[in-house]
C-alpha cells in the first residue's frame, strides 16, 4: 500500500477495500487458539498501513484502468501477444524488438517495433517462451480450492477477522473477509475428496466449502467466483533478457496463494521497473539502470518461492521436507510460527536489495547512534542502502500541521535528497557550505532537468525556513520537532546526515554531514553512475 500510495492510488483503494486488523484461529473442535494462523497481522509496525488491505484484483485493475483513462491512456482489449523478433545487431536501447499482436476486434494481426517489451501476461506467459527464457521449479500433486461469495448465514464467531480454521481433512482453511461484503474460503482438496464427484464444478466446491469450515456453518447468498488449481512454485531464470524483454508478475514467478503474496509481488515488480524505464526512455538515466531490475527483483522472487514451498505444504496439513524439528509437531502450530517469523517479508516492510549502482554505501562509514539496533530481518529495518526508507512524521512550516515523508516524496521517477540538519545551531554552517558547493555541481534549489529534488528536515523549528540557516534552505523544509524522524533514520541531531531516497521509496545511499565537500563528491559519484549528465 505504501507503493500504491506514492503513485496516488491508495485513496481509491481505501474507498472499496476491506480493512482487516484482527485475526482468529480455531482448532478442529472450533475452540479459538491464539498465536496461530494470521496473528502477525495484529502487530504490524513501522507503517501507518498497519492492517491487511483486502481488495480483489478485478477492482484494483478497474482503479488502474480509470486512472490511466484520465491520463489519456487506454488498455487495448481484446488483444493478444503472438510472437516477437529481436534484432541483436541493433544497439540496446533502440528499436531492436518487433512484436506481433492479434487484435481481437478486427481479427487481424499486426507488427509493432518497440524499444522494450514487458511480459506481464500471467503464469501461462507467451512472452517468456517467445523470448527463450527458461523457468525452473516444480508443480505438486496438491490441489486447492478458492471460492468467493456473499454469505447469507454463518455462525463463525469472528467472520470479519482474517481466519484460520484447522481442519484434519482440509488443512489450514483460509477465511478472508473480502471487499463488497464477500468472503473468501480456501482449502486443500485432496484426492480422496475429489473422487467423490463426477465433475469438479461450482456445486462441488460449494459443498466442500461448507464441510471445510466445520464445526461452523455457512450458507451462500451468491457465489462470485470459484476455482481449483494445482499448487506449484516456478521462477524465471531471468527477468530481463536480450536488453529489451522484461518479465513481471506471474509471468516470472508463480507460487501458491498460501501467504497471500501474488498481487503484492507483482506490484513490487511493476513499481521497481516503471520508474527505471521512465528515466531511461526520457534519456535521463543510463541503460545500466534497467539491469538492476533483474538484480533486485529476481532474488526476492526466489526467496518467496523457497518460503512458499514450506507454506504450501503446511497449509495442506503436512510438515515440509525441510522441517527438522519434532516429527509429531502440529503443522498448524508450525505454520503460525513461520508466518510470524516472516511477517516482515509478508508485509513487504523488510524487502531489501543488494548492493548495486542504486544501493551503495558511502566511502566514509555511516555512524548510527549506539542506542539503536536494527536487525536486518526484522521490523524496524536498518535505515541503510537497499532497505525501505521509513515513513516518518513531519510538520509543515508555519502551519505546523502533521504530514508524512511519503506524502512529500511521491513516486514521480524522482530521487529525493534528504538533508537531516538536526539542531541548526550546530549544523547551519555545514548546510550553508553544502548548498554553496552544490550550486556549482548538482542542482540545488534551482529548476533542473535532472530528476532530483531536495528536502531539508530540521529538528529545530522557526517562524520562517530562511531564519533557520540565515539563507534559503535546500529545497522544501519540514520540521521534526520531537526528533523522531532523525532517530528513526539513525541521525544524531548534532551531526546531521544526507540520505538519498530512490523514486520507489528505498534508500539508495547515505553519508554523514560532517564534511560538506565529501558529501558533494559522493553525490556526484553516486548519481554519475545512474543519471545522464
Amino acid at each position: 500500500m505504501e507503493l500504491l500510495d506514492q503513485i496516488g492510488l491508495a485513496d481509491d483503494i481505501l474507498q472499496q477495500c476491506s480493512a482487516v486488523k484482527a485475526s482468529a484461529a480455531y482448532d478442529k473442535n472450533g475452540q479459538e487458539v491464539f498465536g496461530r494462523g494470521w496473528s502477525f497481522l495484529e502487530d504490524i509496525q513501522d507503517t501507518r498501513w498497519n492492517f491487511a488491505t483486502v481488495l480483489r484484483q478485478k477492482y484494483v485493475e478497474g482503479i488502474l484502468r480509470r486512472r490511466l483513462a484520465e491520463m489519456g491512456v487506454f488498455v487495448k482489449a481484446p488483444a493478444s501477444f503472438r510472437s516477437l523478433d529481436i534484432n541483436e545487431l541493433i544497439p540496446k536501447g533502440q528499436h531492436r524488438v518487433t512484436a506481433t499482436i492479434f487484435d481481437g476486434t478486427t481479427q487481424q494481426a499486426y507488427r509493432m517495433k518497440a524499444r522494450y517489451v514487458i511480459g506481464a501476461d500471467g503464469s501461462r506467459t507467451v512472452v517468456r517462451e517467445a523470448a527463450g527464457i527458461e523457468s525452473v521449479g516444480d508443480r505438486t500433486e496438491d490441489k486447492w480450492v478458492r471460492i468467493d461469495g456473499v454469505l447469507k448465514h454463518t455462525n463463525m464467531p469472528k467472520p470479519y477477522c482474517y481466519g484460520a480454521l484447522e481442519s484434519p481433512v482440509y488443512g489450514n482453511v483460509l477465511w478472508i473477509p473480502l471487499d463488497h461484503g464477500a468472503t473468501r474460503i480456501g482449502f486443500a482438496f485432496n484426492e480422496e475428496r475429489r473422487k467423490r464427484y463426477a465433475e469438479l464444478n461450482q456445486e462441488a466446491f460449494i459443498a466442500e466449502a461448507k464441510l471445510s469450515v466445520a464445526p461452523f456453518e455457512i450458507e451462500y447468498e451468491r457465489v462470485d467466483w470459484a476455482s481449483i488449481y494445482s499448487v506449484g512454485q516456478r521462477v524465471a531464470r531471468r527477468f530481463f533478457a536480450h536488453g529489451c524483454v522484461f518479465l513481471a508478475g506471474d509471468a516470472c514467478h508463480t507460487h501458491s496463494s498460501g501467504a497471500g503474496q501474488g498481487m503484492n509481488a507483482g506490484v513490487n515488480d511493476a513499481v521497481n521497473l516503471a520508474w527505471k524505464l521512465s528515466l531511461v526512455l526520457r534519456g535521463l538515466a543510463k541503460f545500466e539502470l534497467l539491469e538492476t531490475y533483474d538484480e533486485e527483483r529476481r532474488p526476492n522472487a526466489e526467496k518467496l518461492i523457497k518460503y512458499d514451498e514450506d507454506i504450501s505444504v503446511l497449509v495442506t496439513g503436512r510438515l515440509p521436507s525441510s522441517w527438522n524439528g519434532d516429527a509429531g509437531a502440529d503443522p498448524n502450530v508450525v505454520l503460525g510460527r513461520l508466518l510470524q517469523e516472516a511477517r516482515g517479508f509478508n508485509t513487504g516492510l523488510t524487502i531489501s536489495y543488494s548492493q548495486n549502482i542504486l544501493n551503495t554505501n558511502a566511502p566514509t562509514k555511516t555512524t548510527l547512534p549506539e542506542d539503536l539496533s536494527f536487525p536486518a530481518s526484522s521490523i524496524p529495518t536498518p535505515p541503510i542502502p537497499g532497505y525501505r526508507a521509513p515513513d516518518v512524521a513531519l510538520a509543515i512550516p508555519a502551519l505546523l500541521e502533521h504530514t508524512r515523508l511519503q506524502k512529500q516524496t511521491p513516486n514521480r521517477a524522482t530521487f529525493y535528497i534528504l538533508i537531516f540538519s538536526g539542531e541548526v545551531s550546530k549544523t547551519a554552517p555545514r548546510v550553508r557550505v553544502l548548498k554553496d558547493i552544490l550550486a556549482g555541481s548538482l542542482p540545488s534549489s534551482t529548476p533542473s532537468k535532472l530528476p532530483i529534488e531536495y528536502l531539508t528536515i530540521s529538528s529545530t523549528s522557526a517562524a520562517s525556513t530562511f531564519t533557520l540557516f540565515n539563507a534559503e534552505p535546500l529545497g522544501r523544509t519540514f520540521f521534526d520537532n520531537d526528533g523522531s524522524a532523525h532517530k528513526r533514520y539513525g541521525v544524531g541531531v548534532y551531526d546531521g546526515a544526507v540520505v538519498v531516497v530512490r523514486p520507489d521509496g528505498w534508500i539508495g545511499t547515505r553519508i554523514d554531514l560532517r564534511e560538506p565537500e565529501n558529501v558533494v563528491r559522493w553525490l556526484e559519484s553516486y548519481f554519475g553512475g545512474i543519471l545522464v549528465w
